[in-house]
């Protein structure tokens, strides 16, 4: 048996509903769009199973990470290649079948990539059937562990349903837009008018490990095209007056009607003239997505409106979307806030709605940070800054009593973030860390690489893995710094993963500046932090930061920065080179060796107790790291509870 595609009938696939809904727009107002996505439909359905595969394995889903087998691809009955010669075998016994999984590469975490075409071999038949949608692999995931059949698993079937047809549409549209075009995608970016915004495009795949990493349930195939980062597409942010009984708000240095209408030229009239000059003082701004303001105001807060109590403001402004789809930011020369808004659209495994601590405690997170940064010698002289959360609103209706005034609240609300180009140095690159591991199809360089040949050119460092050591110490010095002490001496665990952060470049593809943004996910030891000297009193009584569990605390921190950040750019990094496995090994040294001396520093300050120091520094080095578990978690309806496995930890050194 072979694995030719063609005898597959691959190009014959039946299309799933998600997928017949995304072909007939396509092919109504897009026709070569629709035709790519029929080229690239197969390719998109494998990248979710990837997903859902390498989850299963890392995450020891029913008992696979412990009882399968790494076989050589010359034991199998039939053709298949594999780019390390391995091939991962999971025998399913309840449904017949074993799964055979190309593997691509052995990393750090116990991680182990693998790549299509994906198999299952019936047990009693050996008759072998290429893998054609990741709902197959559910499948025998639920006959193998019936527990997990529910609400949560067929919503889970829904989101790879959904997933896979938004993967081919994105993918689609990039072949299209780049088919001409055989820059490296770095060039592509640099060059854009706006290379941050065009950074938040580039990133088209979505999360990389996550089986939901393309997830818009709630959108028809017209708004993903509209409202998603990756097609390009302008939107204008609706803007309503609330009255002040209805709100909540918080801001940093001003009143929050001052705030907004300083960030937003012109915003003060178009306010003013929505309104009779008695009402201004009794009304404050709150600025809608789009998708909201046609889907949701109009639904579910008929009485407010048609009271007077929320009125429209004819204010114009365009905005684009960024990775996390209910941020979004202009484009320049315009630098107006960033604004993230709250969206009834599942993505990832959550609505999107904003959590009335989000918008509430933004800026006061925002106050604690730059007080720590502006008094604590542990964070003189580092190359990274928190980005401000200027001002939140959310609507609060008293009369709403238990979950509908939650639902209520979370429905509606906004947050300003300042704009990177009112922090950056002119003449940078600024990019949001997920497009360094981005590449332009047609040339297949990944961002992060092309910089480092950049810096390797401009410091005349003799070779490509010499100047990734320097590069990658650098950029991770950067990031550490900040989030090391945060964590241990005032107990704040910053989410800082490849989507939270804004990395500021030179031209020689060195790191300027790194800026941590979005306080919405971290967390905060608030014990540790009371007796830090900073009070959590005012905080919002609904507060999800805020928690008594440090390990909790721990793993955020570690999670986001140690295994998502650093660990997706040292995994692109050693694959641009020769002896890849071994120079993984390497930069990590590098990134233990900063760590370690991170440590150094903080006992040298004698400001923090011994027993904490200790007791956090051996969590670091470890054998042993905890992994969140991305898949595990849909399917046991987990979304803020984390679920973890204990995976090596390549930063583990022998005492």
């Amino acid at each position: 048996m072979n694995n030719n595609l063609e005898s597959q009938n691959i190009n014959d696939l039946s299309l799933t509903k998600e997928e017949q809904s995304a072909y007939d727009y396509l092919a109504e107002s897009h026709p070569k769009w629709a035709d790519a996505f029929q080229t690239v439909l197969m390719q998109a359905r494998d990248l979710i199973s990837k997903r859902l595969i390498v989850s299963i394995y890392r995450e020891n889903m029913v008992g696979q990470g412990q009882n399968s087998e790494i076989i050589s691809a010359e034991e199998l009955p039939f053709t298949l290649s594999a780019p390390t010669g391995k091939i991962m075998k999971m025998i399913w016994p309840r449904s017949g079948k074993i799964l055979y999984a190309p593997i691509s590469g052995f990393h750090a975490f116990d991680r182990i990539d693998m790549e299509a075409p994906f198999y299952f071999s019936e047990i009693e038949t050996e008759k072998v059937q290429r893998i054609q949608h990741p709902e197959e692999v559910l499948e025998v995931i639920l006959t193998e562990a019936p527990e997990y059949k529910g609400a949560a698993s067929n919503q889970f079937s829904d989101d790879l349903m959904n997933s896979a047809a938004n993967m081919a549409m994105a993918l689609s549209y990039q072949h299209l837009a780049l088919q001409d075009e055989d820059r490296s995608m770095l060039e592509i970016i640099a060059n854009h008018i706006d290379s941050y915004l065009r950074s938040e495009q580039a990133v088209v795949e979505g999360h990389p490990l996550h089986p939901g990493a393309k997830l818009r349930k709630g959108l028809s195939p017209e708004m993903n095209f509209q409202y998603s980062s990756e097609f390009h597409q302008p939107q204008h942010l609706n803007f309503i007056a609330v009255h002040k009984d209805l709100t909540r708000t918080q801001s940093l240095g001003y009143t929050y009607n001052e705030l907004i209408f300083q960030a937003f030229p012109g915003l003060d009239k178009a306010f003013k003239q929505s309104l009779t000059s008695d009402q201004q003082d009794d009304y404050r701004v709150m600025i809608l997505h789009p998708w909201q303001y046609l889907e949701v105001l109009h639904r579910d807060y008929q009485d407010e409106i048609a009271r007077g109590l929320i009125v429209d403001i004819p204010y114009d402004t365009t905005y684009y979307a960024g990775l996390s789809f209910r941020t979004l930011m202009p484009k320049l020369p315009i630098i107006t806030p960033h604004v993230k808004l709250s969206t009834n659209v599942h993505i990832t495994g959550e609505i999107r709605t904003l959590s009335e601590q989000t918008t509430f405690n933004g800026p006061l997170v925002t106050e604690i940070l730059e007080d720590i940064m502006h008094k604590d010698m542990l964070f003189n002289d580092i190359n990274s800054s928190p980005i401000p959360e200027t001002a939140g609103i959310h609507f609060y209706n008293s009369d709403d009593k238990g979950e509908h005034q939650t639902t209520r609240s979370e429905q509606l609300g906004s947050l300003l973030r300042t704009n990177i180009y009112q922090l950056a140095d002119k003449e940078t690159i600024n990019l949001i860390p997920s497009s360094l591991v981005a590449y332009n199809p047609n040339q297949g360089e990944a961002v992060v690489n092309s910089l480092i040949h950049r810096a390797q050119f401009a410091g005349q460092h003799a070779d490509f893995e010499t100047a990734a050591r320097a590069w990658l110490s650098e950029y991770a010095q950067a990031l550490l710094d900040m989030v090391i002490p945060l964590l241990v001496k005032y107990g704040i665990a910053l989410e800082a993963h490849l989507q939270n952060a804004i990395a500021s470049f030179n031209p020689d593809g060195t790191l300027n500046h790194m800026f941590i943004r979005d306080f919405e996910g971290l967390r905060i030891d608030e014990a540790q932090l009371n007796r830090s000297g900073y009070s959590t009193e005012h905080f919002h009584e609904k507060s999800r930061i805020l928690t008594n569990k440090p390990a909790s605390v721990f793993n955020k921190a570690f999670y986001s920065t140690v295994q998502n950040h650093l660990g997706e750019l040292i995994l692109t990094i050693a694959q641009h080179t020769e002896q890849s496995v071994q120079f993984e090994n390497a930069l990590w040294e590098e990134i233990r060796i900063i760590i370690q001396e991170k440590f150094k520093t903080m006992r040298a300050s004698r400001e923090i107790e011994e027993q904490r120091l200790k007791e956090i520094e051996d969590i670091f080095f470890d054998k042993k790291i905890d992994y969140k578990c991305v898949t595990t978690m849909r399917l046991e309806d987990e979304a803020h509870e984390y679920t973890y496995v204990k995976v090596d930890n390549p930063l583990h050194t022998e005492k």
